[in-house]
Parts: structure tokens; C-alpha cells; sequence
């Protein structure tokens, strides 16, 4: 499994035990964004990643109150890397959303979308860099959590080279 998915399919588990019926009026939460996040060993130099905006998650559960769907947003957010050796920085959109949803034998779908960085590698090859995604990257997993499919369409673009610059 390519490391840039294992969280969605790590969250995608803790869904995996549900019926598909949603009869409960689904949950909000908003999340400030994440602290400032030294990255290394994707780019020849350590880069700091840091995000401007929140992230908004509704989770969406069956009558048990079992979480069956969870939607993710990030309205209006930039990324913004430096590279750490020579303060050259590049700030970016990153406006995008998620998916997770569950079926009740246990598999699952994610799906990733718009603007955004994947800083632990390309989710599709697993090649090191930051790779910078226009587009959808969609997964599939069964019910051990194991890829069954992965695709992506858009662009994927390392941005170690624009950093080194």
C-alpha cells in the first residue's frame, strides 16, 4: 500500500464494521490548520511545510451512530514550502476535499480532489518528493485495509525542482 493513502485507509477501517443506512443527522467539526511541519527525505533538503486555513469534516453515520461517510474541505487554504537550506519558498492553493466511505463488509473507498501536496511521496508510485496534485487521486481497499485499486487523474507535480531553484 503506497504510504500517502495508508492514513486514509487506517481511517477508513475504523469505518469498516457499519451498514450503509444513515438515519442520524450527520457531524460537523472544524479544525485549525496544522502546526508548521519540518519535511525530510523527500527533497536533496529539508523543507517547511505550512498551511493557512482550516479543514472542515462532516462525518456522516448509520442508526447505530457508526461513522459510514466522512467529507472533508479545505476552503480558501494555501501551502506555503521553504526549502530550509536557501529560504527560497513558493506558496500554492490548496483548496481541495476528501471522501471515506465504508461498506459493510468491511472494504472501502477514498477519494482526494482539487488542489493540494502529498509531502510523503506520489501516492500513485510511491517516488520520494512533495508532489503537488490538480485533480483526484481515488482508492480502493478491501477489508484487511489492502489496495485493490488506485488511480489518478489531473496532474502530479514534484515541487523539490521549483524548491531547488
Amino acid at each position: 500500500m503506497r504510504r500517502g493513502l495508508l492514513l486514509l485507509s487506517t481511517v477508513l477501517l475504523a469505518f469498516a464494521v457499519v451498514p450503509a443506512a444513515t438515519a442520524n443527522r450527520p457531524m460537523r467539526e472544524v479544525i485549525p490548520a496544522p502546526e508548521d511541519r519540518v519535511i525530510t527525505g523527500q527533497c536533496s533538503f529539508p523543507v517547511l511545510g505550512h498551511i493557512e486555513g482550516r479543514e472542515i469534516d462532516t462525518t456522516f453515520t448509520d442508526r447505530a451512530g457508526n461513522p459510514v461517510k466522512l467529507l472533508g474541505v479545505f476552503p480558501g487554504n494555501t501551502l506555503t514550502l521553504t526549502n530550509l537550506d536557501t529560504g527560497r519558498s513558493i506558496t500554492l492553493g490548496a483548496t481541495g476535499s476528501f471522501q471515506l466511505r465504508a461498506q459493510p463488509d468491511g472494504s472501502g473507498s477514498a477519494m482526494v480532489t482539487g488542489l493540494g501536496a502529498w509531502p510523503e511521496g506520489n501516492p500513485i508510485t510511491g517516488e520520494p518528493g512533495i508532489w503537488y496534485q490538480r485533480g483526484r487521486v481515488s482508492a480502493t481497499f478491501d477489508a484487511e485495509g489492502n489496495t485493490t485499486s488506485l488511480t489518478s487523474s489531473g496532474t502530479l507535480v514534484n515541487l523539490c525542482t521549483q524548491l531547488a531553484s
